[in-house]
């Protein structure tokens, strides 16, 4: 079982949020917010805070849940945080993601997986989303449901 968290930073004053492209792995182009794997003891929300500082270079506080995917077949689960204080500056790492501010108004759902397309839309306008996902053996979408 692989569970992880995605972390949306806002800034609420500039009306941004930070997002990556990731330059390795299963999601090498694609965009979307920052977040990774849990590591073994840790807690759900210390995983969103050091995720969110290794792929961003900001400490993130207070962060708050707003929705639970899971990715059936692929024994996946990621809890989705949101985080309105933050404090640093953006320092990403190359080798992984490349770092940026994004309007809020502007978000590049083209640019994202599936399943990103979705549920975001619904977290970024206030809704708590808590959905399962399928995927076939190419990674392409085949099924959703909400749980």
């Amino acid at each position: 079982m692989k569970i992880a968290t995605l972390s949306i930073v806002e800034d609420v004053k500039n009306r941004k949020y930070v997002m990556i492209r990731h330059q390795r792995g299963i999601n090498k182009g694609y965009l979307n917010f920052p977040g990774g794997k849990k590591e073994e003891g840790e807690s759900i929300s210390d995983c969103v805070c050091r995720e969110t500082l290794e792929e961003t270079g900001l400490v993130i506080k207070n962060p708050v849940e707003v929705g639970y995917i899971e990715f059936a077949g692929k024994d996946f689960y990621v809890h989705i945080f949101k985080s309105t204080q933050f404090e640093g500056e953006l320092l990403a790492k190359e080798d992984e993601v490349d770092v940026f501010w994004q309007d809020v108004d502007n978000v590049p759902y083209d640019l994202m997986r599936a399943a990103d397309r979705h549920f975001l839309p619904e977290i970024l306008s206030g809704k708590y989303v808590k959905r399962r996902y399928f995927y076939d053996e190419n990674f392409n979408l085949t099924g959703v449901e909400d749980l």
